[in-house]
């Protein structure tokens, strides 16, 4: 009984997706990791594909399409979707254009990626849901463009609330604290020397759409990619405690950005809602607290927010206010 329970357990685990690592299985279930290999060998046995990934990254992942049978496109075949999809754009008389944008949506959120397609996409925690119909159209349009070294152009909400078209270089699609991500260099007119980094997230309420140009770019090839993710807290290990308060009318963008961990409210009032968060790095922190202007406000640690007020008023001063 103690087996059969742990394994179905270990199918529920597997089945929320991603790579899950023996180690962290045999926590889970409190059992050890020889265990793990017999529960995997009885849900082969069952009919579940279970892939085993090598490697320091490695681990278990139930093969989804073992479960519920799905389409499962190759390169060509994702490519060719999205030249006719820009083809149908080009034609604005087209009567059924919202209707075609839909049954592609469709496709592609049912479309179950090859082992070498879900590799583009860099899991910095473990997987815990799929991308909506609407983001996983554009996240193949963005993995397009990194394959083929080209810019795009991306329709973005900003912190604001106001629209914003960026044209960016696209480097890497990742996953991190229970969302999606592309990581790209935002392009400015007239600067060369790119490395203006940007992470924009897939949210049917942030990247509205998203286009593929025939530009094409020389990637940078010494890009930490690690250490610029750190900047925006999505990496290190979140360690000092902040409080903030908001504004509500700006609580919808709030809650979409990424703060930290352990984000939680703690009070409000008419005007304002306060937040604690976990996060171990400040620069990150500081560059979004000045993204949200007055509607987001630093209440502590109070060290730090001194710190911030000291820059402010540099920066002013700097500009002659």
């Amino acid at each position: 009984m103690y087996k059969t329970a742990n394994t179905i357990r270990m199918l529920q685990i597997l089945y929320s997706g991603g790579v899950v690592k023996k180690r962290d299985l045999a926590q889970e279930l409190e059992t050890n990791e020889r265990n793990i290999r017999e529960y995997k060998k009885e849900l082969i046995m069952a009919g579940y594909d279970i892939l085993e990934h090598k490697g320091r990254n490695g681990g278990l992942q139930l093969d989804s399409a073992s479960i519920i049978p799905a389409a499962r496109l190759n390169r060509e075949q994702t490519d060719a979707f999205l030249e006719a999809r820009d083809l149908v754009h080009t034609h604005s008389s087209f009567a059924s254009m919202k209707e075609f944008d839909q049954a592609v949506e469709k496709l592609f959120s049912s479309v179950v990626p090859s082992p070498e397609e879900d590799d583009a996409i860099l899991y910095l925690s473990r997987r815990r849901r799929d991308p909506r119909q609407t983001s996983t159209l554009h996240m193949e349009v963005c993995r397009r463009g990194i394959r083929e070294k080209k810019r795009l152009k991306l329709l973005y909400r900003r912190r604001d609330g106001r629209m914003q078209e960026y044209l960016v270089e696209p480097y890497q699609v990742f996953y991190s604290q229970e969302a999606y991500y592309l990581f790209a260099d935002k392009v400015e007119q007239g600067k060369t020397d790119g490395g203006n980094w940007r992470c924009f997230r897939f949210s049917p309420t942030r990247l509205q759409n998203v286009t593929l140009t025939e530009e094409r770019f020389v990637p940078f090839t010494d890009v930490s990619l690690e250490q610029n993710l750190a900047e925006y807290g999505f990496v290190k290990t979140p360690n000092t405690k902040y409080q903030v308060r908001v504004r509500k009318e700006a609580e919808h963008l709030f809650r979409e950005s990424d703060w930290g961990d352990d984000l939680r409210a703690v009070s409000q009032d008419e005007e304002w809602i306060r937040y604690t968060f976990h996060r171990d790095e400040k620069e990150g922190l500081f560059n979004q607290l000045l993204e949200f202007g007055p509607t987001v406000i630093l209440e502590s640690p109070a060290d730090q927010q001194q710190e911030f007020k000291d820059r402010i008023s540099a920066l002013m001063e700097a500009y002659g206010s």
